[in-house]
């Protein structure tokens, strides 16, 4: 059941309504608190069932593991190394699996939410959370709907306490939900659709022999976006289907594309993840604290993690290498990694989509043949400039994509982008006056109902 889809909104709805109908008929808060909770790991339940009743053992199996490593870590801390073991194992098996059937479907969202009940256990053994009795709340925590397929990864110290709180309506968190939902969708179904539509055309030209260097180019630009909108887009809509249920979900993306450096991107790109690794994996291995080349050392090894958790292929792990060593440079390169340079914003841009190439393919060969396809763009540009060519045919243009709707979506989000950089964009709207504040709402609406790409697309990370 995609976020993006109308069932989901259906079902949302109903959720959304029941929830807050049980919260205004029932008084006693404690009582409200029990049912409310009730109402939403039933949500849950069925929200995952609805995937597939195979993966359901799966999600129990982390949510048990979790409770009980979480009731035994308090005076055991020993266990830890036992309880990772018992968590990682479905995960380890499922990705081995994986490998060896390169069809085979694991169970929806295992590796972000196993890697959600380790922050859980964690956070237990070093004693900044206490264990949670309630087998209830583990439950919630593991599997809340709207995050449980593809993230954010959800930090215990700051969820769990929401689930123990009864919930009542709150007038600013429900608008700003919505606001983000719609927002979320814009980004997912007008501008990322859309950009897969052209993206698909050049990959089936390009294996049909049909090579323009200039539409590969044009391609990997898409491909970065595409993938931005598609991934923040979903984190938009789970971050506003949680404030619609009273819950307060942490940012997972802050204009990671005007960073100034890798190390900068990827403190605003996939921050739920980044973070993770950082805290349960970089800082146990030492850091930076033990010299230049163990810092070099560690940086390239939660990088390979990172490619490994996103998939088995070879294309990943090149990714993640990638990206270790742009970060070992940059160190190196110390004035550098300031972002002293002028251009360096469009510099890291070139670099992050440079590694995007390797992992949107399956096939490293493949993408190197794209690189290859570069070299051309030279004589390309100057046919085209000659008359000899035409630039929509060079850049391989499909006739079903809606290009001045792709490109005025792009400029506004651009835009937007810039104005909202390093601010709160929930209230700079806020602060608009309330006519064109809601001619904006409106346009939005619009713009999904109307500029919809005509095919609908998988969420990228729905597959991790």
């Amino acid at each position: 059941m995609p976020v993006y889809t109308k069932l989901y909104g259906l079902f949302f709805l109903i959720i959304c309504v029941a929830f807050y109908c049980l919260a205004y008929m029932i008084r006693n808060s404690d009582k409200r608190s029990i049912v409310s909770r009730a109402l939403l790991m039933g949500a849950d339940l069925f929200f995952y069932a609805y995937a597939g009743l195979s993966f359901i053992p799966a999600l129990l199996y982390v949510v048990i593991v979790t409770y009980v490593g979480g009731l035994l870590l308090e005076k055991r801390k020993k266990l830890l190394p036992l309880f990772c073991v018992l968590l990682f194992a479905p995960l380890i098996v499922y990705k081995v699996v994986q490998w060896n059937k390169g069809d085979y479907i694991i169970p929806l969202g295992i590796s972000f939410f196993t890697l959600q009940a380790y922050s859980y256990l964690n956070s237990v053994y070093n004693e900044e959370i206490g264990p949670e009795k309630s087998f209830v709340t583990v439950t919630l925590f593991v599997s809340f709907f709207p995050a449980v397929s593809s993230g954010p990864i959800l930090r215990a110290s700051k969820m769990i306490p929401q689930f123990k709180k009864p919930k009542a309506f709150n007038y600013n968190l429900f608008t700003d939900g919505m606001k983000l939902y719609a927002f979320g969708l814009f980004k997912k179904m007008v501008l990322a659709d859309n950009m897969a539509i052209y993206i698909q055309s050049v990959n089936d030209q390009f294996v049909n022999g049909n090579i323009y260097g200039l539409a590969v180019f044009a391609s990997a630009i898409f491909y970065s976006l595409q993938l931005y909108l598609d991934f923040s887009g979903y984190s938009d809509i789970v971050i506003g289907c949680s404030k619609m249920l009273g819950f307060e979900i942490d940012r997972n993306f802050d204009h990671p594309y005007l960073a100034r450096t890798i190390t900068e991107f990827w403190r605003r790109w996939h921050i739920s993840l980044s973070s993770w690794l950082r805290d349960y994996i970089y800082f146990p291995l030492g850091g930076s604290r033990k010299g230049p080349f163990r810092t070099y050392i560690n940086i390239v090894i939660i990088f390979i993690i990172s490619g490994l958790w996103h998939g088995n292929g070879f294309n990943f792990l090149v990714w993640g290498l990638l990206h270790g060593l742009f970060q070992c440079a940059e160190r190196m390169l110390k004035s550098f990694s300031r972002g002293k340079y002028k251009g360096s914003r469009i510099l890291t841009f070139i670099m992050v989509t440079f590694a995007w190439m390797f992992f949107s393919e399956k096939s490293v060969s493949t993408t190197i043949d794209k690189i290859r396809a570069f070299v051309i763009i030279p004589s390309e540009i100057a046919e085209v400039l000659n008359g000899k060519l035409m630039i929509s045919d060079v850049l391989l243009i499909p006739q079903d994509l809606n290009m001045v709707v792709l490109v005025i979506g792009i400029v506004v989000f651009v835009l937007l982008s810039i104005i909202t950089y390093n601010r709160d964009g929930l209230g700079l709207i806020r602060r608009i006056p309330s006519v064109p504040r809601w001619g904006l709402y409106y346009l939005l609406i619009l713009g999904v109902l109307f500029f919809a790409a005509s095919t609908q697309v998988s969420f990228i990370y729905n597959k991790f």
